[in-house]
């Protein structure tokens, strides 16, 4: 700072004003304490209304999807006291993750050294060419949080963009207090947050170790105040399955033929799945062994396997040893300890026995097949077999939106069936639950439960329903009476009232239509798709008449005040641009009309009857669409650009020039 710069302001201090008195000397620290006690009580006004970073005008923001280049126009910003003028800027930033802009604020002085027009201009004074008083010089310039250019600079947020998406929460101009106002009548009149449009979450795709979710543009009000997104956002959450682990789960081994070849084998549907790993797989196995007798005579003579359960057998040639006169099993040995026969020393006699091991399995998400025939012998049938595994549990997964537009994920409690949603946070606006089986190739089930704004149409027409409903109600009592009154056969005679198609036999096909009462002739109806003319607009023929005209005005306007030079992005058109389709569960083969035709005697009468009735109506976004050739068409290329490619959705097209 300027060493000869005095200033001692305190608000604390509740000094309102400066009151010169005559005959005393005027002390430049009473000017520069005046200007702080104005710019004080000029800042709490302005901080009523606005907050560091409002916007005043200028929003403009252009982010290249694929470089990520960002444009800003010029703006004007509320920072520290004062509405400054931000110049247009243009940098690069990741299109990953989340990226604060906003405006940087240094200050520098400035005194005569630096800029001699600031002494004194006055010629006939006595100070004329003297240094006056040094001038505080503030810079503001677009960018991000990361540049850090001094110690200290003050760095202020304006726009916030999550993976190369601009969120827009409010437009200019930003008013704090009427934002805050708005916000709270928002809330006590609406009861907290709601979707205003789109804002409808899908699953896309996995990548590595992350699932990619697509958030449709759109707009909500989270604690009252607005989060929007002009395009949809991706955004990418951790495969994180929380893992379980099984131990010992028994199963008993029955084998069936597997092939021709007589070759058995046996699937193993384990309890809990999908499976992570198969750790061990303990099975029962018999098999024969050739043992050499020892040379010490009631000795002992190891078995080849370990874990042995029980000795089969026996046998050297035609002599068959008995368990518990002739050897003992001991210690996994064969003891012949015993008084009764043993092999003669040096000798080779066969042993068949069971023994529990492990065996190597390739498993799948469910469980293994475990083959008969294995290296170490054969699988015991009905024997116990014992797995450990891991597996991944299910869990339910929360999806919300905080005020400040970011995207979050709430982690729910996993389980081993029926998980529970973990609880919405305070003031989070909660957009879908994502319920995790972790299958590779099944994708997560999601329920969009976001609250949704109900327009006065729709209000309208809920009115009309409860209307409708009410009637129908009314009718179908007067209905239940006539015929509790009023049987349909009565003495062998069968009678239709026609009053709907009840009566009818649905075993065979019914060609005539049931409508108010008659029975009649059909009348089919087919959807034809007409061809739209080169302006995409269908009308009847037309002549164009000037009903208000204004011949004379005056005015002027910047064409271009930003000094945009972006091109105009080209039209794309595509051939249809609507699909409609029609998807029945259940037909009946008697077509119902609304209008016909009913001759009696010498006169035709036309009778036309239009009627609506509501019963119920669900709307979802449809899960996947039919498969459909789409013809598209894009114009308005420059004479010297080049078509680079052409994604639809994310996938590679081929275009052709004409």
């Amino acid at each position: 700072m300027l060493q000869d710069y005095y200033h001692n302001y305190d608000k604390a201090n509740g000094y309102e004003r400066l009151l010169f008195r005559s005959g005393r000397g005027l002390q430049s620290r009473e000017l520069n304490d005046l200007q702080s006690q104005v710019r004080h009580q000029v800042k709490g006004i302005a901080d009523v209304l606005l907050k560091d970073g409002d916007l005043v005008s200028g929003d403009d923001v252009v982010i290249d999807a694929v470089s990520g280049e960002v444009q800003l126009s010029t703006a004007q910003v509320y920072l520290d006291g004062h509405i400054r003028d931000i110049p247009a800027a243009t940098f690069t930033i990741a299109l990953q993750g989340g990226v604060d802009i906003g405006v940087w604020l240094t200050h520098s002085v400035v005194t005569e050294t630096e800029d001699p027009s600031l002494r004194d201009p006055a010629v006939n004074a006595l100070n004329y060419d003297e240094p006056g008083a040094a001038r505080l010089q503030q810079h503001c310039q677009w960018g991000l949080r990361e540049d850090a250019l001094a110690e200290d600079n003050a760095f202020y947020p304006v726009h916030r963009i999550e993976d190369g998406v601009l969120i827009i929460k409010q437009a200019p101009p930003q008013l704090d207090a009427v934002t805050q106002a708005l916000a709270r009548y928002d809330r006590e009149a609406n009861g907290g947050s709601y979707v205003v449009e789109g804002m409808a979450l899908s699953y896309r795709d996995r990548e590595a170790d992350q699932q990619v979710f697509s958030l449709q543009e759109g707009k909500a009000h989270i604690q009252g105040y607005e989060v929007a997104f002009d395009t949809a956002r991706s955004t990418a959450f951790d495969w994180d399955p929380d893992i379980g682990t099984v131990r010992e789960e028994p199963k008993a081994f029955i084998s069936v033929p597997a092939s021709d070849d007589g070759a058995r084998s046996m699937r193993v549907d384990l309890d809990f799945f999908p499976v992570k790993a198969v750790e061990e797989v303990n099975v029962s196995i018999e098999k024969s062994a050739i043992l050499t007798r020892a040379q010490l005579a009631g000795g002992e003579d190891l078995l080849p396997d370990e874990s042995v359960l029980e000795i089969l057998s026996v046998t050297q040639g035609e002599t068959t040893f008995v368990a518990g006169v002739d050897f003992l099993f001991l210690r996994n040995h064969i003891s012949w300890q015993l008084s009764g026969e043993e092999p003669a020393p040096g000798s080779q006699f066969e042993v068949r026995y069971r023994f529990r091991t492990q065996v190597a399995i390739e498993h799948d998400e469910f469980g293994f097949t475990l083959q008969k025939q294995q290296p170490q012998g054969e699988l015991v049938e009905n024997a116990l077999i014992t797995v450990d595994y891991q597996w991944y549990r299910p869990r339910i997964d929360l999806v919300v939106l905080d005020r400040f537009g970011q995207l979050k994920r709430i982690k729910g409690q996993p389980a081993h069936q029926l998980p529970v949603a973990p609880k919405v946070p305070a003031n989070h606006l909660p957009l879908a639950q994502v319920s995790q089986s972790w299958f590779t190739d099944q994708a997560p089930e999601i329920e969009n439960l976001a609250v949704r704004a109900v327009s006065m149409s729709e209000l309208e027409q809920m009115q009309s329903q409860i209307s409708d409903l009410y009637q129908l109600l009314a009718i179908e009592r007067l209905r239940n009476d006539a015929n509790s009154e009023e049987s349909a056969s009565k003495f062998g005679v069968f009678v239709d009232p026609f009053i709907d198609d009840d009566m009818r036999d649905a075993g065979i096909e019914q060609t005539a239509a049931i409508v108010d009462g008659e029975l009649i002739l059909p009348l089919s109806a087919d959807i034809v798709e007409l061809p739209l003319p080169s302006g995409n607009v269908l009308t009847l023929p037309y002549e164009l008449e000037d009903v208000l005209a204004q011949t004379k005005q005056t005015g002027s306007m910047k064409v271009n005040p930003y000094q945009a030079v972006e091109p105009i992005p080209a039209t794309v058109r595509l051939t249809p641009s609507v699909d409609h389709w029609t998807q029945t569960s259940r037909s009946w083969t008697s077509p119902i009309t609304r209008r016909f035709d009913i001759g009696r005697g010498l006169r035709r009468l036309t009778r036309t009857r239009t009627s609506t009735q509501v019963l119920s109506r669900t709307t979802r976004q449809a899960q996947f669409m039919r498969s459909r050739w789409v013809n598209f068409t894009i114009s308005g290329f420059g004479p010297q650009e080049t078509l680079e490619r052409v994604t639809f959705d994310g996938i590679s097209v081929q275009a052709q020039e004409v």
